[in-house]
């Protein structure tokens, strides 16, 4: 069984762009593609889906007419954030001088910050995307990883996400045109990928282990429950170790019942183990 990753995404640049610079470091598992959700479910099908990457900010299908901000109502939004002399008034010195002038600056950022948050709204561009979208793969998925990735994405925009229940939030690189995106996207690559493969151990280890202290509460069970525990510490370990007697778990499973889940997690466990990278 070879693992599954699901990008979503409503753009098709960025689908494009990942597709032909990005996916071939998630080898041996494969990247599906979609721009919805109703798309990613037909897409994964019945393969045994680990993981998510999911856009945050994404078109607001009640948004009739989008229109980009006045110019005039962004300049008085924004006001006088381009002046500098104000930082550095009356600062003093010392550390306390130095949070002082961190505070100010920070507060012309988050200026800008609002301003492009409604901005975005303007345009029918939002967290909502992400938000929808992230419910739903927990929803039908609860075993998978789930990860925000996004160019535009606000510090607030991260914190819903987690708050939400994905496990963190990349990133996508950044580039002044198509050609430096694709370039920056090939050299993050790996990195991405060992992020998000770190992302599938921690929520297969939090999926799982229930089930396994359940089955090691149980004679009948407990040697499978051991073999559960010991793939889930593997993962831990970056991924080595000897596999499982899938058997005897399949077994164990079909004895003692399963909740909601936990067959198709093991299921991506199984591929998982059999086809992450190490380290």
């Amino acid at each position: 069984m070879t693992p599954l990753f699901c990008f979503i995404d409503d753009a098709e640049f960025e689908l494009r762009n990942f597709r032909e610079h990005a996916a071939g470091a998630f080898a041996p598992a494969r990247v599906v593609y979609a721009s919805t959700f109703d798309q990613a479910v037909a897409a994964i099908g019945e393969g045994p889906v680990v993981g998510f990457l999911l856009d945050i900010y994404g078109a607001d299908p009640e948004m009739d007419q989008p229109r980009l901000p006045d110019e005039r109502e962004l300049a008085g939004r924004v006001g006088s954030t381009g002046q500098v002399a104000a930082l550095y008034q009356d600062l003093g010195q010392g550390p306390e001088a130095f949070n002082t002038f961190l505070r100010r600056l920070y507060g012309r950022v988050q200026v800008w910050q609002e301003a492009f948050g409604q901005a975005a709204r303007g345009l029918g561009q939002g967290r909502a995307y992400g938000l929808y979208n992230l419910a739903r793969a927990r929803e039908h998925f609860p075993w998978a990883a789930c990860l925000g990735y996004s160019r535009k994405a606000l510090y607030a925009d991260g914190a819903a996400m987690t708050a939400a229940g994905a496990e963190g939030v990349l990133q996508k690189p950044q580039g002044n045109d198509d050609a430096a995106i694709a370039e920056a996207t090939r050299r993050q690559a790996p990195e991405l990928a060992k992020a998000l493969a770190r992302a599938v151990d921690r929520r297969l280890a939090a999926a799982l282990t229930p089930l396994a202290a359940r089955w090691l509460a149980e004679p009948a069970s407990e040697t499978a429950g051991r073999q559960v525990l010991a793939e889930l510490a593997a993962l831990a370990g970056g991924g080595a170790g000897e596999g499982a007697d899938w058997d005897l778990v399949e077994r164990a499973a079909a004895r003692a019942g399963l909740r909601a889940g936990e067959a198709a997690g093991l299921r991506a466990l199984r591929a998982w183990r059999g086809a992450r990278p190490a380290g």
